[in-house]
């Protein structure tokens, strides 16, 4: 056997190793992680086996292994200037969940390295906890490490979460091992403490997670029912150990990237230490970004919009330093693609959105790079006005962070100007960041923290089964009743909150399509509660409800969904799909689903596309609607698995989650998306099709939002009254109101020629006034009534007495409003 050496090589071999011990092979999780509160995005392997840690995840899966994509950014400042650091990363993963255990673990993991990459296993050392004898004693007897290679550390170190036993939380934990490799071989081994302190030469290329416990209050660690396994690799790491190199970005995985900015016009890489930062950091930042779009995560404002805003404006300010005037960004895509997209295919199946909404962000950081420098300015100027001889930290900050302008180009700027700048002040707001960063991405134990989901299974509840695929209408037991956020023995008449059902023809909102509302009844068809929405949480159905009679646990009810709403949602829903199909038909494959809404009434749809689309456009959009919908094109739900369907090219949409099986819902030979909402049976079902706005939402980005069915058609009836109010204000007929305003049209600008040319000349009226005045006590005094003037004729003539001059002063007034008399003094 061939020994791996890229790292495509790598990812293939440590998967199939694991696949042959009897793991499972499962596709990366999406960065967005699905139904998880907790996370901004994914981080570490273990993230989408949250349920199967817990015991409740799918049935049979006891072993798995990944290669999955992850996101990190509390070290961003770090990511360019070390060897190793990154925002995106891959981590290779097996996980046992309940079956085995350290002692299979350990060996396989020595197996992997030293067996299938072949590395020296006299170069490695290990690190256990320091009461996890089990764990030593695996190294030692059946590994073969001498006991002088492997460390014991403490809690902090060495258990996971770090610091659990004594400062929590509390949940599953356990202790942990790691398998270090000696970069500088030959030199004595260092002290128990002494790997932290020579950080260039112990390289960590492995974390074995041994989830045994389960931490209560005061530190008290119990056994877990259900041991588990969570191992994690660094494939950077490991191909910089493979293939020889001194840092991670001197692999394969990187070097296509600096061949792609060589071309662009940088330096080579290795040539110049500051541009080698830059580089490295654009490199990382540019595989983040295509990551993050390619699963739904676009730039914006907030949340995960404005990490992944952040790390595109820190490359592009990169890149602005080494000297590219245009937008480039975009250009090192095909480096990355061809690296990996053939392990992560989505990054061409998305490429469209990827090139609109990264050319989009990258031109608009432009614009705001160079409003930094004039705030930078700004506020030195301020500064020096003031006498101040300090520049704040938060000044920095503010450009820092709002800007993307470089704290060290600030410092510069500062002391070239003869002011001090406040690095603690600036440090200090960039560790509160930092802090607020590692509170949504990191990887905590508050992973397992237990959701309302979590407390309905420990109680014994199922999932909801749905059943409103096939009826609008059925019997239903309440499960459990909910008020802000805790479970209760009941709400009172007029009380809210929310009802979980063991059956619910409800559906809970997902996918874009808004859940239903509706009733639940008694027996007798007595109003018990009206249902306001319908949300999902992990399987079960949560119904906001306002009761209307005393609800309690166990009650049994008559689930009833207003049946009109629903069928409003199935038009609009049904036809966000013909919409998506015909805009990528009219613009082209750049056309991506970047968000929807869809409700009773309208339908909104956001899409990727490099620009705007022509009214002409639109047009035929909508008339690639109204066709298909004309034809009374069946509409058909299918079952099958993620990998068929992807193989025969049904659309899949932005960040979304999907298991091994999948729905398909097709409109004859027009559209195929993977989606789990509700839809009519037949286009024609669907009725007229309205367009009735188009408008950019962001860089990249645009929303349409369009009218089906009845509400389409109260549209048209308001419009085409409106129209018919107009003309008759206009004394003409809907058809001639384009003629009859040309014509106002004409005689505004007629009038407006007319009264400019009675103005009086400028000159000749102060030459007049000047020899006509007269007044009291020597004072001279004139006047003109000049009809025909308004306000802006008036200031026009302001404007030129004003430059005429001759006149000590004038005031103008305009008294053709009672109420408003504007004048103007010279």
């Amino acid at each position: 056997m061939t020994t791996p050496r890229t790292a495509a090589e790598i990812r293939e071999a440590f998967l199939a190793f694991f696949e042959a011990r009897g793991h499972e092979r499962l596709p990366s999780a999406s960065l967005v992680p699905a139904n998880d509160p907790t996370l901004l995005f994914t981080g570490a392997g273990m993230n989408q086996f949250k349920d199967e840690f817990l015991g409740r995840g799918r049935p049979g899966l006891t072993r798995a292994t990944t290669a999955q994509k992850c996101l990190r950014v509390p070290d961003l400042e770090n990511v360019g200037r070390t060897p190793r650091h990154h925002t995106f990363f891959e981590m290779l993963g097996n996980f046992s969940f309940g079956d085995y255990f350290k002692a299979e673990t350990i060996p396989w993991e020595w197996e992997f390295f030293t067996g299938v990459l072949g590395l020296d296993g006299d170069r490695m050392l290990a690190s256990v906890y320091r009461d996890d004898d089990e764990a030593f004693a695996i190294w030692r007897e059946v590994v073969g490490l001498p006991a002088e290679r492997i460390y014991r550390f403490g809690e902090k170190e060495n258990f996971w979460p770090a610091s659990a036993p004594s400062e929590g939380p509390n949940g599953p934990c356990g202790p942990c091992s790691e398998l270090y490799y000696d970069l500088q071989p030959g030199g004595p081994l260092p002290d128990p403490d002494g790997l932290e302190e020579l950080p260039g030469r112990f390289l960590e290329v492995g974390n074995f997670v041994f989830t045994q416990f389960d931490r209560r209050d005061g530190g008290e660690l119990r056994p877990l029912p259900q041991r588990n396994i969570d191992v994690g690799l660094g494939l950077e790491r490991i191909a910089a150990v493979v293939q020889g190199v001194p840092n991670n970005f001197e692999t394969d995985l990187f070097v296509p990237l600096f061949r792609a900015l060589r071309e662009l016009g940088a330096p080579a890489y290795g040539d110049d230490p500051a541009a080698d930062v830059r580089m490295r950091r654009i490199a990382d930042h540019a595989r983040a970004v295509f990551f993050c779009i390619a699963d739904g995560a676009a730039p914006g404002r907030e949340g995960r919009g404005y990490v992944v805003r952040k790390i595109l404006r820190r490359a592009v300010r990169d890149g602005i330093d080494l000297g590219f005037e245009r937008p480039f960004l975009v250009e090192l895509l095909p480096a990355v693609q061809e690296v990996l997209a053939a392990a992560y295919p989505e990054l061409r199946q998305h490429q469209g959105a990827i090139e609109a909404l990264v050319q989009g962000e990258e031109e608009r950081f432009r614009d705001v790079y160079r409003r930094g420098i004039g705030r930078l300015e700004a506020m030195l100027d301020e500064l020096e006005q003031r006498g101040e001889k300090v520049f704040p930290g938060a000044f920095a900050f503010e450009l820092h962070d709002t800007y993307g302008f470089p704290s060290d180009t600030s410092s510069v700027i500062v002391q070239e100007h003869g002011l001090d700048f406040d690095q603690a002040g600036f440090e200090a707001a960039m560790e509160e960041q930092r802090r607020r960063a590692r509170a949504g991405s990191e990887i905590r134990g508050e992973v397992f923290a237990e959701s309302l989901a979590g407390r309905l299974t420990e109680a014994g509840a199922e999932p909801t089964v749905f059943t409103g695929y096939d009826t609008l209408v059925g019997p239903a037991r309440i499960l459990a009743l909910v008020s802000d956020g805790a479970l209760v023995e009941a709400l009172a008449p007029g009380e809210e909150g929310e009802a979980v059902l063991d059956r619910s023809p409800f559906y809970a909102e997902a996918g874009g399509q808004v859940g239903d509302r509706g009733r639940l009844l008694d027996r007798s068809g007595g109003l018990l509660a009206e249902v306001l929405d319908t949300r999902g949480e992990e399987g079960f159905h949560l119904h906001a409800v306002r009761a209307a009679a005393e609800l309690r646990p166990g009650l049994e009810v008559e689930a009833r969904v207003d049946e009109a709403a629903r069928r409003g949602a199935e038009r609009h829903h049904t036809a966000t799909h013909l919409l998506h199909a015909a805009l990528r038909a009219v613009l082209g494959d750049q056309v991506h689903q970047a968000g929807s809404k869809v409700e009773p009434e309208r339908l909104r749809f956001d899409y990727t596309a490099a620009q705007a689309p022509t009214a002409e456009d639109l047009d035929r959009v909508e008339d690639r609607v109204a066709a298909a919908i004309l034809a009374a094109l069946p509409v058909g739900i299918r079952h099958t698995s993620l990998e068929q369907a992807r193989a025969e090219g049904v659309t899949a949409l932005f960040g979304e989650k999907y298991g091994d099986t999948v729905r398909v819902v097709a409109v004859a030979e027009v559209s195929q998306e993977l989606c789990g909402g509700t839809h009519v049976r037949n286009t024609g079902e669907i009725g007229p099709f309205r367009i009735l706005s188009d408008r950019a939402l962001a860089a990249g980005v645009r929303r349409i939002e369009a009218a089906a069915g009845e509400a389409a058609r109260r549209l048209e009836r308001r419009e085409r009254r409106l129209l018919a109010d107009l003309a008759a204000s206009l004394k003409t007929t809907p058809d001639q109101l384009p003629e009859r305003i040309e014509a106002l049209r004409r005689q505004l600008k007629e009038a407006r020629s007319a009264r400019k040319a009675a103005a009086p000349d400028p000159a000749a009226l102060a030459a007049e006034l000047a020899a006509t005045g007269d007044g009291p006590a020597g004072a001279t005094f004139a006047w003109r009534h000049l009809p025909g003037l308004d306000a802006a004729a008036l200031r026009t003539l302001g404007d030129g007495l004003r430059r005429v001059g001759g006149l000590p002063a004038v005031v103008l007034l305009s008294g053709g409003d009672a109420e408003r008399v504007p004048f103007l003094f010279l």
